[in-house]
């Protein structure tokens, strides 16, 4: 199983973080909320580095997994704990 984000989740058709993230409605300011722009940036950069893997759910949400095997949900405005 690979833990990347970038051209691993492309072949597969999934998006990554980084797309799964910009999945706003066009026109609406990406920084609109600081903080959550820091979180997506940092969780952008596991996926990338290697040590997780982003992929969008079916209900729109973002599932995130670590190669620790922690899996998460990114929802609007929350963060829950699956795995």
């Amino acid at each position: 199983m690979s833990f990347t984000g970038g051209v691993h989740c492309k072949e597969r058709r999934k998006k990554s973080c980084g797309a799964a993230a910009r999945r706003d409605a066009p026109g609406k300011r990406r920084d609109a909320d600081p903080a959550k722009a820091a979180v997506m940036a940092y969780v952008e950069r596991l996926a990338r580095d290697g040590f997780a893997r982003c992929s969008e759910a079916d209900n729109g949400v973002i599932e995130l997994a670590l190669s620790s095997g922690e899996v998460f949900h990114l929802g609007k405005t929350s963060i829950t704990r699956i795995v």
